[in-house]
């Protein structure tokens, strides 16, 4: 393995610092164990980095959950030890080629349709990043990696980028969101430029990113392609295909743009996506009885997805959501909810508030205190062609582990009713 780290001696004498013992920290671990590199773990409810053991360490390596703000960077830095992200850090040690995407909605859904789509076609491709398999830990258990490398990068690990380049960029999309961590609107665009600004070939880019660019004043990198997606279904083997709903056409788009620049057939890149099935709690169609679809969106944390699932609705909505709020203004959602949902019922942190604003604009809202209230309460409420959308629009922190936990408890919840009320086997069956 090749690296370009400066003082690459000092790495075999000193342990590297890695902070997180989270996926992305083990990942780093696993990469540093195969380099045969000493390596420390500390974390925030566990082992204290003191500065001492800054003084004593080679390089820190930080996972994407510690702010830039944290006390123990601020104290690495100031006394000049190297602070790397984990995806800077492993970028060190691969040569092959890197495809980031990015984006406020869409980017693991682009990850896994794109690299499911290439390996169809017979061109080696792996997803990495934020898809829940980090970089590092691809490297550490490829022996020869010669296969393009799909990255999603969030904006929490894309932000203070220095070394990563990638070959290609995709930029989903651009919308309010984890204000809480960046600040502004300007910090969170910019940290999602700081990894697009760095690739070597093309970038393409949907066209809220143009927008925001041009409201905030600012120059998106020359060799960006600003990727139009039809209002005509772009997917059209299967009218009924996850991909003909309305927020994966603009993905669509883009993936498809991104094939031609490699060269690929538009009607073998479509025929390689006909299998294609969505990741887990991304919009999914999950159980239908008595005439009302229950839909499972756990993977909606924001304003925007929220309301484009609420657009690809065809019947009456019932909607399922809230959560822990990310410092954003809910007054424009909860509008925006009220005109698309007939009935809501609202959960968690932000409950109280969102059920208030929505009823405040002549909608019906009710709070409910747990996701399985909530489930039981809209069932109960509805009647005829009705699609009950749990589309949360908010983080899950404040009562789940994270969103899957959140999307697979809706799932049981909305079995369990199956088993009480399904009234044939058929129904069951669904």
């Amino acid at each position: 393995m090749k690296g370009i780290l400066k003082n690459w001696e000092k790495m075999t004498s000193l342990p590297v610092a890695v902070l997180g013992r989270g996926l992305t920290g083990q990942g780093v671990c696993s990469l540093l164990k195969r380099l045969g590199w000493n390596y420390r773990i500390f974390e925030d409810k566990g082992v204290e980095l003191t500065p001492n053991k800054i003084r004593s360490s080679a390089l820190v390596v930080v996972s994407p959950g510690f702010r830039p703000d944290h006390p123990w960077l601020v104290m690495a830095r100031e006394m000049n030890v190297k602070v790397l992200g984990e995806l800077d850090f492993a970028s060190h040690f691969l040569s092959s080629p890197i495809t980031a995407i990015t984006g406020t909605n869409g980017k693991t859904t682009l990850t896994t349709l794109i690299t499911h789509a290439l390996n169809k076609l017979g061109r080696k491709a792996q997803s990495a990043g934020n898809v829940g398999y980090s970089l590092s830990q691809l490297i550490a258990e490829s022996v020869s990696l010669n296969s393009r490398v799909i990255l999603e990068v969030s904006s929490f690990q894309s932000r203070g980028l220095s070394c990563l380049e990638a070959e290609n960029g995709i930029w989903t999309n651009f919308a309010e969101d984890h204000l809480d961590y960046h600040g502004s609107l300007e910090d969170y665009f910019l940290s999602k430029l700081s990894l697009i600004s760095k690739c070597k070939k093309e970038i393409f880019v949907g066209r809220t990113v143009q927008s925001w660019a041009k409201r905030l004043s600012i120059k998106l990198p020359e060799q960006t392609i600003v990727v139009p997606h039809s209002q005509e279904l772009v997917y059209s083997k299967d009218h009924d295909h996850f991909l003909n709903s309305w927020p994966q056409r603009e993905n669509f788009s883009l993936a498809l743009a991104y094939a031609r620049s490699l060269d690929i057939d538009d009607a073998d890149f479509i025929e390689a996506c006909e299998d294609y099935l969505p990741e887990p709690h991304r919009l999914s169609k999950i159980s239908q009885f008595q005439g009302i679809s229950f839909w499972n969106d756990s993977k909606a944390t924001n304003f925007d997805a929220t309301i484009a699932a609420c657009r690809s609705m065809k019947n009456d909505i019932f909607w399922i959501g809230g959560g822990q709020g990310k410092g954003v203004q809910v007054d424009e959602f909860a509008r925006q909810i009220g005109q698309f949902a007939k009935k809501s019922f609202t959960i968690g942190e932000v409950g109280e508030e969102m059920a208030s604003k929505i009823s405040s604009f002549g909608s019906s809202a009710v709070q409910c205190f747990t996701l399985r209230e909530a489930v039981e309460c809209a069932y109960a409420e509805s009647n005829g062609k009705v699609e009950i959308l749990f589309s949360p629009g908010f983080a899950s922190f404040d009562q789940f582990k994270n969103y899957s936990e959140r999307g697979d408890l809706f799932n049981q919840y909305v079995l369990d009713l199956k088993k009480r009320f399904a009234t044939s086997a058929q129904e069951l069956l669904y």
